[in-house]
């Protein structure tokens, strides 16, 4: 019996039932009446969340100090001098893309080790301090432009090898808000911050006292009073509109509670979440409703690990797994009924280029930009 009540519950705040919760915040309701005797009119997408929607199909660029010392999760404490993809080849990267019906690419910035692949100024832990010496970030943005693919970028909140990100955390904020401006003044039009690594910051919110996943609605209210309250989350949101206001901002629920939203975003993300059949698009947010459109991100891998069982991000040496055409087809497929994008993730190889089966697979998709 508990089990249907949770089961129930889930359904109805992925699908629409918030409203029949009791005892809710205002921004968790769903109903169109909120404020007593004054309707809302029907959410519809921003003119920029529009123009989101219409990429429909991206390739996410796992790249950084990980794929060069074989990790998903880097600790920050290893030495940048081990990058040098000497054969980096960004236009590989985008004209793959542009064969495959991409038309938009998201690269890996910064992941949870903290190593940058711009020159930023923040930081000695990036791409000036190897080998390599070259703004990762810059040269994807020339190739972008010539293949005519929009641009975004991937951003941990989570910094293994800042210090402050554990002992200061009105510092580290600063930090970050230093880091983004360099990213949203300096490389041009960015289409997306897909932000991610929150969960350093929330305790609360996950497992019930039973040790089972918590509710979606258990989980919000966690991150609202607990995640959120000690990322800055709503300055750090305002402060990337300030710079770049069309810009779609997303923060990754976790593959736990995909197409929950992270107040305050302009989109949901739902990594790897190819069982949704439908999924909530309408949102109480500050006193409206708002519309939230969908990301799906999953990657071109299947092989996988023992931490990472199904697929690796980053690439991996040995791994020569790959999506079928079949499954990506299917992958694009399950977007479209969702009226999603769907974002695929290729880890391109130490020497900077694309691997084989990727490339391949890809190229023979045959699908129209």
């Amino acid at each position: 019996m508990e089990k249907d009540r949770r089961n129930f519950l889930k359904t109805g705040l992925l699908y629409g039932g918030l409203s029949l919760l009791p005892g809710l915040p205002n921004i968790y309701a769903t109903s169109s009446t909120s404020r007593k005797g004054e309707d809302f009119p029907p959410a519809e997408p921003t003119p920029a969340q529009k123009a989101w929607m219409e990429l429909k199909f991206g390739m996410f660029i796992h790249f950084g100090l990980n794929t060069f010392i074989g990790k998903e999760w880097g600790d920050g404490t290893h030495d940048p001098k081990s990058y040098n993809p000497k054969e980096l080849d960004t236009d590989q990267w985008c004209e793959t893309a542009k064969k495959a019906g991409m038309k938009y690419m998201v690269l890996v910035c910064k992941h949870h080790d903290g190593f940058c692949n711009w020159f930023t100024k923040q930081t000695d832990y990036s791409v000036k301090s190897t080998t390599f010496r070259r703004d990762l970030l810059k040269e994807l943005r020339s190739s972008a432009d010539k293949y005519g693919l929009k641009l975004g970028v991937y951003y941990s909140l989570w910094d293994r090898h800042e210090k402050i990100h554990d002992t200061d955390e009105p510092a580290y904020i600063e930090f970050m808000k230093r880091q983004l401006k360099e990213l949203l003044t300096s490389y041009g039009e960015i289409v997306e911050v897909w932000l991610d690594g929150f969960w350093k910051k929330q305790q609360s919110g996950w497992k019930d006292e039973a040790g089972n996943w918590s509710e979606p609605e258990d989980f919000m209210k966690a991150w609202r009073n607990e995640g959120a309250y000690r990322w800055q989350i709503d300055h750090l949101y305002q402060y990337i509109k300030s710079f770049q206001p069309d810009c779609i901002v997303m923060n990754n629920a976790t593959t736990k509670f995909p197409g929950v939203p992270l107040f305050p975003v302009d989109a949901l993300c739902g990594e790897k979440a190819f069982g949704l059949t439908e999924y909530k698009k309408t949102w109480n947010w500050l006193g409206k409703e708002v519309f939230l459109p969908l990301q799906i991100e999953t990657t071109m891998s299947i092989q996988g690990d023992d931490e990472f069982k199904s697929g690796s991000w980053f690439w991996h040496e040995g791994d020569h797994s790959v999506l079928s055409k079949e499954r990506i087809y299917e992958y694009l497929e399950t977007a479209r009924k969702l009226g999603a994008n769907l974002l695929l993730n290729c880890g391109p190889m130490a020497n900077g280029k694309l691997r084989p089966e990727d490339v391949g697979m890809l190229s023979g998709l045959n699908l129209k930009n």
